[in-house]
This record gives structure tokens, C-alpha cells and sequence, in this order.
């Protein structure tokens, strides 16, 4: 059966590809935008609690897929207020609207609620979010659980599809080694690539489920450095790896502290939708796909 369904943050990586995805199976699917203007999409800047509320009232969505956020890790440690009215305020509010619409409300968070001191981690883990980022993250997943039953979030990580607008990993190790510069990568940085369209995917799969009430890592099955990621992607892209060079975290002097020995466990995932993940392989063998179809 077709579903109504509304997804906030349709311009960026995750919300385009909910909109593709979406779209294919045949759902009326409506998207908004903040900054990147598209065909067809509604401007709406989470933040702003009234409008979006006022927008979920308007649409009376089936589903609501809430991808919008502000995600620059080291942006967030000094505009700790603007995090929260876009990661904690505004999901609070469209949760709020989700509910009086008799909508499901899809949240995406992040590895990012844990420390990184003993990843991998499941669902039922306790967190402990450093840095103002996570912590807003971690604060808009309660937001959520308090003011809708019908909630499905979802934690994921290293987010990656190809699209020149977006400045994800696999776009920065594109443009950088294209360009011949050497690009510095941490070596010490541990997390599951996932790949946009199969967390959209995975995303459309577990609502046609009617999972809800309930809090999934949607991830891709491989646990690996992120050089080791970064390598792999130059490899797979014909570019020069060598000009990837490993470095500590710590010596990246970033504003933000980053989860280290990180990754999230698929277990609960691979039940929910009955197969394992995507393997890295296998999504970077789609990436490029993408990358020699958009020309």
C-alpha cells in the first residue's frame, strides 16, 4: 500500500536518496530544503519549531523521515546553541507534530552517542556523547522517545553515496586525489562505512515492516579504519592511494573529540530485515555505479 510520507532534509546525501528510494517503490513522498534549493522541494529550516510543525499539519504524512541536522562535528563546538535548536529543538517539535498527525517519525542519529572507547556497539549499549555534537544528537534521540510511541531511530555512520554538492568522505577523497593533493587521514578512526542508498533502502524496509517503538543500527557490515576506507576508495576509483596519508587523531588538532575505537554491531539489523548488510565491497562497487552513471 502506498504511503504519504515527508522527508525533512531531502536536498542533502540521505534524504536524496529516501526520496529516490521512496519514489521507486511508488510512495507519495514530498521533501524539504534549508539551503540547496530542488525540483519539487519545501523550504523549511528545522529549527524554526512553528513551521515545522505547521508543515507536518499541512501534509499529514503517513511517515515522517527526519534526516536534517547540523552535522559539522567542530562547527557544533562553538555554535552549541544553533545545534540545539536544529539536533534537539526542532526534532522535539516535529515529533511533537508526527504525533497529533498519526504519523511514524524516523529520527537519524549517530555512532557519535558513544565514546569510541569499546566499539563495536549495540542498540542497548549505554552512551556517553562527547563533544556538543553528540551530545545534541544524544538529547534530540530523547526528545524523540518522550514526545512520540511511534518512533523508529536509527544509528549510522560514515554516510557515503556519490554527489559533487556534498563534502561526505568518499567525496573528499574523490576531489582531493583527483587533484593530486595528499589528503591526511585518521588511522586511529574506527566506524562502519554505510552507503546512503542502502540506509535509505534498509530505512523504507524497516517501515514496510512496522518496526517502531524501537532503536536499529543501520550500518554497513565491515568494520574498518578509515584509511583503510580511504585506500580502498582510491583503489576502486583509479586514483593514486599513496597520496593518503595515515595520522593520529590526535594530531589533526580538531575542535571536537572523535569516537575512536567506534563502529556499531548489525546484529539486530540482520534480523529485523531478515539478510546481512551491505558489505563495503559491495557499496563501493554501487558508488561507482553512481559515479559512471551521473557522468
Amino acid at each position: 500500500m502506498p504511503l504519504k510520507a515527508l522527508v525533512i532534509g531531502a536536498s542533502g546525501l540521505v534524504g536524496g536518496a529516501l526520496l529516490r528510494v521512496l519514489g521507486a517503490a511508488h510512495h507519495d513522498a514530498l521533501g524539504t530544503y534549508r539551503a540547496r534549493p530542488g525540483p519539487g522541494l519545501l523550504p523549511l529550516n528545522v529549527a524554526d519549531a512553528s513551521a515545522a510543525q505547521q508543515l507536518v499539519a499541512d501534509v499529514r504524512p503517513d511517515v515522517v523521515f527526519l534526516t536534517a541536522a547540523l552535522t559539522g562535528v567542530d562547527y557544533c563546538e562553538d555554535h552549541q546553541d544553533e545545534a540545539k535548536a536544529i539536533n534537539v529543538d526542532g526534532p522535539r517539535a516535529v515529533g511533537e507534530a508526527a504525533r497529533a498527525a498519526g504519523a511514524l517519525l524516523v529520527y537519524y542519529s549517530t555512532e557519535y552517542v558513544f565514546d569510541g572507547a569499546a566499539g563495536p556497539y549495540g542498540e542497548d549499549d549505554p552512551i556517553s556523547p562527547q563533544g556538543a555534537y553528540a551530545r545534541s544528537k544524544a538529547e534530540g534521540e530523547r526528545a524523540i522517545r518522550e514526545v512520540i510511541q511511534d518512533h523508529l531511530i536509527l544509528r549510522t555512520t560514515v554516510v557515503f553515496g556519490w554527489d559533487p554538492a556534498s563534502t561526505n568522505f568518499a567525496m573528499q577523497v574523490w576531489q582531493r586525489l583527483s587533484a593530486g593533493e595528499r589528503m591526511r587521514v585518521p588511522c586511529d578512526q574506527i566506524g562502519n562505512p554505510t552507503l546512503a542508498d542502502f540506509l535509505a533502502e534498509t530505512s523504507a524496509a524497516l517501515v514496510a515492516r512496522g518496526v517502531t517503538g524501537e532503536t536499529v543500527n543501520v550500518v554497513g557490515r565491515d568494520r574498518v579504519p578509515r584509511t583503510e576506507f580511504g585506500v580502498k576508495l582510491a583503489r576502486r576509483l583509479g586514483l593514486n592511494e599513496h597520496l593518503i596519508e595515515p595520522v593520529r587523531t590526535l594530531d589533526l588538532h580538531q575542535r571536537a573529540p572523535r569516537p575512536l575505537n567506534a563502529g556499531l554491531k548489525t546484529e539486530k539489523l540482520a534480523e529485523l530485515i531478515g539478510r546481512q548488510p551491505i558489505t563495503l565491497d559491495d557499496a563501493l562497487d554501487r558508488f561507482v555505479a553512481h559515479k559512471t552513471a551521473a557522468g
